[in-house]
């Protein structure tokens, strides 16, 4: 298994949209366990919680971005949930949005006007007033494209505010939809009703920032080593080898007992990129937890993974987390790739390739730890297609798949170029997809390389078949329909196999401003049909998460949104790491 997941921003025509009567509605095409069938878990305690203490954790990854207008991957987001805070967040295990910052909102009956009553008494963790104007402020650093040493990736999400497009043009100086009618009051106007527009809003790009800090260290230590927000913790340390976060000694939120929050004194992220060494830290006691967030992947190093899991020991300490993060294989459709003539833009080449792949023999490879994915959505997902016209539904069928090959032209076989990372679970699948392959005369070459490098490749649009992942920037599906699908995404390296069909681009935009909840799901249910009866993808697996808690940490939980809950886990005393 690849360890890494690109995750992305949409434009404006690629936001989507939850409905008000999304909950609980749906097609008969359709299905949903969003909020319905929990396989969280959590390592709770009926004591009352112990003040004090520390724990450390291993990270396979050190923290790339600190500025939460800037950081845009799952590392940063592990530690700035803990510094940071939003107006609003998920209720723990859950998808339902809870007050944060904001103890409560109004929404206009038109739908386009957010009005929110911020919490009184919040300080930064320098001491200073939390107030309406740093959200002000963090939205027009967002919308800055000319922020320096580098603009927010994030600012996209935020461009159905009222203003933000001539703010972002350099054609206003404030954004008009944004405004702070008093401390305590924060006023967001949108250009149309957005009622998904919460779930935007619970990104960490949307937190308090302090302007007077930012505007004493400047952005570029903002980022790397200067922290400040409202969170449970405040940044002590941040390089390449750890990231040691302390208690905010300001922080605002005490538990039922009237404990102050949070309850560790300190936490210790020590930088580890060999997750087998981590897999040895957690077993021997040293470290306190493994997650998918810090370890990557499913959260058990896949060598371990056997050992973990069926050990009485180790079994009975794991806790599991449905994950809305799919894999796949990406089937360029690009007429003419590299200067030559791509036998992948013929729809009859792309079907014989679904035709000859077999999905188990990557869940083999996973150790079983994973789940068979046969659409662009993961089942945990509201829009996931529980029945599949006959058009996009594909199974082992190696006969049918040659003669496909044959009636497109190729029954001497061809080959194909495919680039993916370069980490062992990666060449493993990769390795397996190359022998499924040839089994039907497609002979593959493989180019694997770093991450870095295979992003590069693959959002210039020029990677013939790729492997690749995707996970949730916030929970609805077009924010992996919309994103990977429509052909305004084509631009922005995110659509990186060059899919474009008209269609399906009518469909997507249509269903992004539906507030028909029905009519959305049934719109979703088409477009994944038509892609999949396209073969634009050929979807691998799907992830469940895996948390491996020490029995002496208590207050942990796992969250399908939302990452490891540093601010409420407190220790067994003696147990100090």
């Amino acid at each position: 298994m690849s360890v890494s997941w690109k995750k992305g921003l949409a434009t404006v025509a690629s936001i989507g949209m939850v409905g008000v009567l999304l909950a609980g509605c749906g097609t008969n095409s359709t299905s949903t366990s969003n909020g319905s069938s929990p396989s969280t878990g959590s390592n709770s305690s009926s004591s009352k919680p112990i003040e004090g203490g520390s724990i450390t954790v291993d990270s396979t990854q050190a923290v790339p971005d600190l500025d939460p207008a800037i950081a845009f991957d799952t590392t940063s987001a592990e530690v700035d949930e803990s510094v940071y805070e939003t107006l609003i967040t998920y209720d723990k295990n859950t998808y339902t949005i809870t007050p944060d910052l904001a103890t409560s909102w109004d929404v206009s009956p038109d739908g386009k006007t957010y009005t929110f009553h911020l919490r009184q008494g919040v300080e930064f963790s320098n001491g200073d007033p939390m107030d309406a104007s740093d959200f002000v402020y963090e939205f027009q650093r967002l919308l800055d494209k000319n922020m320096q040493p580098k603009p927010s990736p994030g600012s996209q999400f935020f461009m159905d505010i009222e203003g933000a497009q001539a703010f972002y043009d350099g054609k206003a100086k404030t954004i008009s939809g944004v405004s702070a009618p008093d401390k305590n009051t924060l006023v967001i106007k949108l250009v149309k009703p957005e009622q998904f527009f919460l779930k935007v809003l619970a990104m960490p790009f949307a937190s308090a920032v302090d302007p007077a800090f930012v505007k004493q260290v400047g952005n570029a230590a903002m980022d790397t080593t200067k922290a400040m927000g409202t969170g449970p913790f405040e940044v002590q340390t941040n390089n390449q080898n750890e990231t040691v976060l302390v208690k905010n000694p300001h922080y605002w939120k005490k538990d039922s007992y009237g404990q102050q929050l949070p309850y560790l004194d300190k936490v210790t992220i020590n930088v580890n990129n060999n997750s087998t060494v981590d897999a040895l830290h957690w077993e021997q006691g040293q470290t306190a937890f493994m997650s998918p967030w810090l370890i990557g992947g499913d959260g058990i190093p896949t060598a371990q993974f056997p050992t973990i899991m069926n050990s009485p020991k180790y079994k009975n300490m794991v806790l599991k987390q449905d994950q809305n993060s799919i894999y796949y294989i990406g089937l360029n459709m690009k007429p003419v790739l590299n200067g030559k003539p791509n036998p992948l833009s013929n729809v009859k080449v792309r079907q014989a390739m679904e035709y000859a792949f077999d999905d188990s023999q990557f869940v083999k490879i996973n150790n079983g730890a994973v789940l068979g994915l046969n659409q662009p959505l993961p089942s945990t997902m509201e829009g996931y297609v529980k029945n599949l016209d006959p058009s996009a539904t594909y199974s082992l069928n190696i006969s049918k798949a040659k003669q496909l090959l044959k009636e497109a032209g190729y029954s001497n076989g061809l080959t194909v170029d495919m680039w993916d990372e370069n980490n062992d679970g990666a060449k493993k699948e990769d390795q397996a997809f190359q022998a499924m392959m040839k089994q039907i005369g497609i002979n593959v070459v493989l180019h694997e390389v770093t991450w870095k490098d295979f992003l590069t490749k693959a959002m210039s649009g020029t990677a013939q078949v790729y492997q690749s992942g995707w996970v949730q920037d916030f929970p609805d599906a077009s924010d992996f329909l919309d994103t990977l699908f429509n052909s305004d995404q084509i631009a922005a390296g995110n659509n990186m196999n060059n899919y474009s069909n008209p269609q399906v681009d009518q469909w997507l935009n249509q269903a992004e401003y539906s507030t028909d909840a029905a009519q959305r799901d049934k719109l979703y249910a088409q477009v994944i049909n038509k892609v999949m009866s396209d073969a634009a993808w050929i979807p691998t697996i799907q992830n469940i998460g895996y948390y491996c808690v020490q029995s002496w940490v208590h207050g942990f939980y796992t969250s399908p949104v939302t990452y490891d809950p540093f601010g409420s886990i407190w220790v067994d005393p003696g147990h100090n790491s």
